[in-house]
């Protein structure tokens, strides 16, 4: 008992390995012949039977691993095989051959035709009813299962190659110089019809009631939806020789031809796609058992298999958007990358913080569209990350990834600066202190001073402030003029819109000079008068010529007014404060003088504001 369970165990072990270790795409199974093989037909996904050259008749019953040699009882060749169940089928070959089966295939029998031409074609709609077509214009017609084969004028002497019937009574066959005939009594009558080619027709297949397809020489295809009155060109991609095509729904069809030529349509031939059969060798015919499992023959004893529809793992995707090294990329912006098709795909995104993907921040599989967008909060501001994308198909996921690209996101958003000094529509020196709010994450302004709303007469445009605030440097402004100004803040990302503007005007003029008297050292004299509201002369004597500063503070030690900023003759001087614009407190007013000399002077003195 136990080497009985050890032996089942085994032997399902292997099995899984075998079925688990099959290759995907199309794989090649050695037939024991070197036979030219012309016709394949599978009834599941166990059983088949492959005919060909010189009576080769091989029979699987393990989906192909191994093939039988079955005895035909003749030496013509085979050309078609077909059968309606497990059990029952028939082949057709030289000199009129029709062999039949009522077992699977391990014995066939000779069925009389009373013709002896070639027979290259063979199909049934039941057990009883079934068709064949060759060599002459050749049609024959069985109602007893092939007992008795009828012949009926077809009105043509070239060959046919193909007869498919998608009822007892509607069929096509169809051969040399793109001869195609119909009929819609079962056979009895046949009527030629145009279907735009005067290539060879190598094979007729009803896909639907009244749809059908036909392939031939030079890669064509040629479609009708209804019933053969008009064809439609499709574009195969190929211009070698198609021989053969299974259908099995009215969307999926596998088409093999010439040096191992494999399309395969999933739309009902809007869309071919070449697949890759891995042998060079001309293929003759195809059988597919589901939209997975299917069998090609061809020359040389060629058989190949596949269990995947034909696919192979998807290749490795293409990176689209944002480009390499994007920056100020937006935190709900798109990755975006190419389709990488047949079969339709599925993909797996990885963002990571370097560029080796150690630290993933997101791994997000089954993304059914070949772009991702952002969500808000998937990822950090001002940060730099590297992403890469793998396709899966049914088949399994791409042996690689697509190439890694990166990209810094955006800042935080700056909002717009309010606007706090001088106050709106005050009045001015001609050296004024602007100020603005202090705005998070912006790491710059930039002010605007004209003498127009429009800002078209700008007096002033410095977009490189750090601060939150700008002393107008002297000579920009003139006395007794009227001004607008705003400003906006930014980062290496974001902008914001300009704040409202405001307006000023500058005094008609706050410095003066005495030049009666000449100064003998540097003084700053005490304010006058002291307390004031709210105008207050300061007076400051320049005994050599001096690049000059006086300015005056708050008790936070902000510059409050920048009064006097530029260089002056020897002289005494005297500046008019007007503290209209500020409230009642103590403020600080500093002089400082640099001579051309060399000679420094810094004198600082309080006063008081009472309003």
């Amino acid at each position: 008992m136990i080497k009985s369970t050890l032996f089942t165990l085994l032997f399902f072990i292997l099995a899984c390995i075998r079925l688990y270790s099959q290759p995907y795409g199309w794989f090649t199974q050695p037939s024991g012949t070197g036979n030219n093989l012309n016709g394949v037909y599978f009834s599941s996904n166990t059983t088949g039977i492959v005919v060909g050259q010189s009576g080769t008749i091989l029979r699987t019953v393990n989906g192909g691993t191994n093939w039988t040699s079955v005895s035909s009882g003749t030496n013509v060749h085979l050309f078609s095989v077909y059968f309606v169940d497990g059990n029952t089928g028939w082949v057709v070959g030289d000199v009129g051959v029709i062999l039949k089966t009522t077992n699977g295939g391990s014995s066939w029998n000779s069925q009389p035709t009373g013709v002896g031409y070639q027979l290259r074609s063979i199909s049934f709609i039941n057990t009883n009813t079934g068709f064949a077509a060759g060599w002459y214009g050749t049609f024959l017609r069985t109602t007893n299962g092939g007992s008795n084969w009828v012949s009926y004028s077809t009105g043509l002497t070239t060959n046919l190659t193909s007869v498919n019937f998608a009822d007892a009574n509607n069929g096509f066959a169809g051969g040399q110089f793109g001869k195609l005939i119909r009929t819609t009594n079962g056979g009895v009558n046949w009527m030629e019809i145009s279907c735009g080619t005067t290539a060879q027709i190598e094979k007729v297949n009803f896909t639907a009631i009244n749809e059908a397809v036909i392939i031939g020489e030079g890669g064509f295809i040629r479609k009708s939806t209804n019933l053969g009155n008009n064809w439609v060109v499709q574009s195969s991609g190929t211009s070698n020789w198609l021989y053969g095509n299974s259908v099995k729904n009215q969307n999926f069809y596998v088409l093999v031809g010439d040096y191992g030529t494999v399309r395969k349509t999933s739309n009902g031939g809007l869309n071919w796609y070449s697949q890759t059969s891995n042998t060079s060798s001309l293929l003759s015919a195809v059988s597919f058992v589901d939209t997975s499992t299917g069998w090609a023959v061809g020359i040389n004893g060629t058989i190949i298999k596949t269990t995947t529809g034909g696919w192979i793992l998807p290749g490795a995707a293409s990176l689209s958007a944002p480009a390499n090294n994007a920056t100020c990329f937006s935190m709900t912006g798109t990755l975006d990358w190419s389709d990488v098709f047949p079969p339709i795909c599925n993909y797996r995104l990885q963002i990571a913080t370097d560029q080796n993907f150690t630290n993933i921040v997101r791994n997000i599989a089954g993304i059914n569209e070949s772009q991702y967008i952002l969500s808000a909060n998937e990822l950090a501001y001002n940060t730099q990350y590297y992403w890469r994308v793998k396709a899966t198909n049914f088949v399994g996921e791409s042996a690689s990834w697509s190439s890694v690209r990166n990209f810094r996101t955006t800042n935080q958003n700056v909002t717009v600066p309010g606007l706090l000094l001088p106050a709106n529509n005050s009045t001015v020196s001609v050296t004024p202190l602007l100020r603005w709010d202090s705005i998070p994450f912006a790491t710059g302004y930039r002010c605007r001073i004209a003498t127009d709303t429009g800002f078209t007469n700008l007096v002033l445009d410095s977009n490189n402030i750090t601060v939150r605030q700008i002393n107008v440097p002297a000579g920009k402004l003139q006395a007794n003029t009227q001004y607008y100004w705003k400003v906006y803040s930014f980062n290496s990302c974001i902008t914001s819109a300009y704040s409202p503007r405001w307006r000023f005007t500058t005094a008609l003029t706050a410095l003066t000079q005495n030049n009666t008297e000449m100064p003998a050292v540097f003084m700053l004299y005490n304010n006058y008068p002291n307390p004031f509201n709210p105008v207050t002369m300061i007076s400051f004597d320049i005994p050599k010529e001096s690049n000059v500063r006086l300015s005056v503070y708050n008790l936070l030690g902000e510059e409050v007014t920048l009064a006097v900023s530029e260089k002056l003759s020897a002289g005494k001087y005297s500046y008019s404060w007007n503290a209209v614009n500020f409230s009642s407190g103590l403020y600080i007013y500093r002089l400082e003088a640099t001579a051309d000399d060399g000679e420094k002077y810094v004198k600082t003195f309080k006063m008081v504001l009472v309003k």
